[in-house]
């Protein structure tokens, strides 16, 4: 890939990462300064214990308050109105839980009751709930049902009017958000450009399962950060669609791996990506059988990835120390690890506020959608680079096809590609007419006036019979001063008029440029007119008519026939 296309890229790739900072830090929605986040004055009850005055996003976690699966827990706080909220909106997030919300005691709204009684899987999802209108204070209650072990924190609540409330939620989220969108669009367009080049560049499909990772890791980030519902309805299987495209990543490693210098043909590398990718699929097969919810099963997923990341470490350092990677293959793998690095990040800060170590903080919004846009980075760059090399790597090969098939002083096709073409005229058996053509005196002007002229002769003809056979016919010089043009059925009943074509271009040759005579015997032959004969058999019969019309032209002319 040349400098200025790098130049380029990395303009762009700045660019966007400096138009998120600037929307994000200057173009604020109106509203969000009567947004109030709702973290201290909760009263919490829980099975064993209750905490009063508390703020909220120090008290619900895992070390302070146990959620073990079936546990409630109630948490509840005088909310004071302001003149400003004239339709008051809750936002919270649920994980894994069924809740219930009271306003003075009177139930207003509850979910996912039947799924928690009856132990159905409940996943996580932000929740918009429209209080009723109220004076001056209203008490608030939020009954959390627990469906799962792992339940371990919550986020602060949030309340304001409902418009501000969404833009507060879109605004809060709208790195990922556009970064997830973005992955989706440009993985679908990626694929589809990369599809177009397949049938003429097979090694592309290192670049097709690349836009397929895109895809699912655009659809994670959206599911992840709880944003797919404003684009679509997924009837309550968000955080499933979550965890089935964060479990299909290591499959799709494991096929982009395997394209790089065709590792799939390792025996080793195919039974660990088959046992991983196996795995992987289980652990979701043991969700939609009832057997373990999806999210008890994220510990095993994260070993799996874990021995992943290793052992493609392994295999692309030995690829490394071999001195075996292309530049494209070193660009997408860049990448890849950027990415791998960022999914580190998150796991680890997971782990730290799962366990009271961190407070919730903006790292995960931070840390996979910067991996993800520099994977995006790394992918543009390796399909500019690939295709760079590639092309050269085609125009090399056809210069020296070229190089070996054509004819160096006329350019046009020489005896080898004739031989091959008749060849293949054999095989595909279809009817055909060889044209077999001789310059007249091509031996007295070398004799006479140098070969100098003699080569101008001969390429003067080759330009003049290109020029009057166009695209009719395939065209080759298979000898001295012997030319050769094979016309396909389509074309041969014009066979009269393009030599006749071809002796008149030549004449106006001789009143234009008088210095040597220029002309041409010429005798075709019909495949049809010989059964069972090969091209060759069809060919010596063009040439005996040939030589039988030039034999009469040299007596007309008073020449001796040429021994």
């Amino acid at each position: 890939m040349n400098k200025k296309a790098l130049n380029f890229l990395s303009i762009a790739f700045l660019t966007l990462v400096m138009l998120v900072v600037v929307c994000h830090y200057t173009f604020r929605p109106s509203g969000l300064s009567r947004i109030r986040l709702l973290d201290s004055g909760w009263t919490v009850v829980t099975k064993d214990t209750v905490y009063t005055d508390v703020s909220l996003s120090q008290i619900i976690d895992k070390n302070k308050v146990k959620n073990p699966k079936g546990n409630i827990v109630s948490m509840k706080k005088t909310l004071m109105h302001g003149k400003d909220i004239l339709f008051p909106t809750l936002m919270f997030l649920s994980k894994y839980s069924a809740f219930e919300i009271y306003q003075d005691g009177e139930l207003i709204y509850s979910d996912s009751l039947d799924k928690f009684r009856s132990g159905d899987f409940i996943g996580t999802k932000y929740n918009f709930i429209t209080l009723n209108g109220f004076m001056d204070s209203s008490e608030l209650e939020l009954k959390m049902y627990i469906n799962e072990d792992n339940t371990y924190s919550y986020e602060v609540p949030v309340f304001g009017n409902y418009n501000d409330v969404i833009r507060y939620f879109i605004f809060t989220n709208l790195f990922p958000l556009s970064s997830g969108a973005f992955l989706i669009i440009f993985g679908v367009a990626f694929f589809i450009i990369s599809l177009m080049f397949y049938k003429t560049l097979p090694d592309i499909l290192s670049q097709l399962f690349s836009s397929l990772l895109l895809i699912d890791l655009g659809i994670w980030i959206l599911c992840y950060f709880n944003l797919c519902e404003l684009f679509m309805n997924t009837r309550g299987h968000t955080t499933e669609i979550e965890y089935f495209s964060l479990y299909m990543m290591v499959p799709l490693v494991y096929l982009l791996i395997g394209c790089i210098q065709k590792h799939y043909l390792d025996w080793i590398f195919m039974i660990t990506s088959t046992t991983c990718a196996v795995i992987c699929l289980f652990l979701f097969l043991m969700h939609t059988t009832g057997i373990a919810h999806v999210n008890l099963t994220l510990g095993y997923y994260q070993s799996i990835a874990f021995i992943t990341l290793l052992f493609l470490a392994v295999t692309i350092g030995r690829d490394i120390v071999q001195n075996k990677l292309l530049p494209s293959e070193k660009i997408q793998l860049i990448g890849l690890e950027i990415l791998a690095i960022s999914f580190l990040i998150n796991v680890a800060f997971y782990y730290l506020e799962l366990f009271g170590i961190v407070p919730l903080n903006t790292m995960t919004k931070r840390s996979i959608p910067m991996g993800a846009l520099a994977f995006v980075f790394s992918t543009m760059l390796n399909y500019f680079t690939y295709i760079s090399e590639s092309y050269a790597r085609r125009k090399e090969y056809a210069s020296l096809a070229h190089l070996a098939y054509a004819d160096g002083l006329t350019d046009l096709p020489n005896r080898s590609r004739y031989e091959k073409y008749m060849s293949d005229l054999d095989k595909r058996k279809a009817d055909y007419c060889i044209i077999s053509l001789d310059l007249n005196g091509l031996k007295e002007i070398n004799d006479n006036s140098g070969h100098a002229n003699g080569d101008k002769y001969l390429q003067e003809f080759a330009t003049v019979l290109q020029q009057c056979f166009a695209d009719k016919a395939f065209i080759a010089r298979i000898g001295g001063d012997e030319f050769v043009a094979i016309l396909t059925r389509e074309y041969w009943e014009e066979v009269d008029t393009l030599i006749t074509r071809l002796q008149d271009a030549l004449e106006v040759k001789n009143v234009l440029y008088p210095e040597y005579r220029r002309s041409v015997a010429t005798g075709y032959a019909m495949s049809t007119e010989l059964e069972d004969a090969d091209s060759h058999a069809i060919y010596l019969l063009a040439d005996k008519r040939m030589y039988q019309k030039k034999k009469k032209m040299h007596e007309k002319m008073g020449m001796k026939p040429r021994v």
